[in-house]
């Protein structure tokens, strides 16, 4: 059974992806309840699995990884920078506008890949939010605090709800211009 660690609630306001980026690195707790959620900080001393890049050119900051070897990547420079993820197995794309958003949704749902898994469909997202419901049904059995350690995460980094970005998700992951592209110059196939 996991433990719920204490994580303190923001105290000054996270306005740019670096400061959010700084909050995480700097409070263990919240690293460590990231890494429940499948964002470890600490994967990005092994980078991707392979290295990648836009057909915009823009720079790829990796920041996170996940379980199955996959990279979270920060796109271009500024202060507030569209997430890439780029999968181990060969998926990837967009997967929100913004860091914030990025980790409200990985927080919400019970992984990327279980997000990804199934189309929205005609049904206005009705089957996959059914899917993700009966994966987080299973992941409370071993996870009983789930929904309190993510009301945490989103307290600890001023997250926004989740309403939306499911949608948002299976729209922007279809925008083949954040397809990575390997060395070798193939396209990342699509998550969806």
């Amino acid at each position: 059974m996991r433990r719920t660690a204490t994580v303190t609630r923001v105290s000054e306001p996270l306005t740019t992806d670096a400061a959010i980026l700084a909050r995480i690195r700097s409070t263990p707790t919240i690293a460590k309840l990231l890494t429940d959620f499948d964002f470890d900080i600490d994967r990005v001393a092994n980078g991707p699995v392979e290295p990648v890049h836009l057909a915009s050119g823009e720079p790829l900051e990796m920041i996170a990884g996940d379980a199955s070897g996959g990279a979270f990547m920060l796109v271009g420079s500024g202060d507030e920078r569209p997430v890439v993820y780029a999968g181990s197995e060969g998926e990837g794309g967009l997967i929100a506008t913004s860091l914030r958003n990025a980790l409200a949704l990985v927080g919400s749902v019970s992984s990327i890949h279980d997000a990804t898994a199934r189309p929205l469909g005609d049904d206005g997202g009705a089957d996959l939010h059914a899917w993700l419901a009966e994966a987080d049904d299973e992941i409370r059995e071993d996870w009983p605090d789930l929904d309190a350690d993510r009301q945490r995460l989103r307290e600890a980094l001023d997250l926004p709800a989740a309403d939306g970005l499911l949608e948002a998700l299976h729209r922007l992951a279809a925008d083949e211009a954040y397809r990575p592209i390997s060395e070798a110059g193939d396209r990342y196939d699509s998550m969806l």
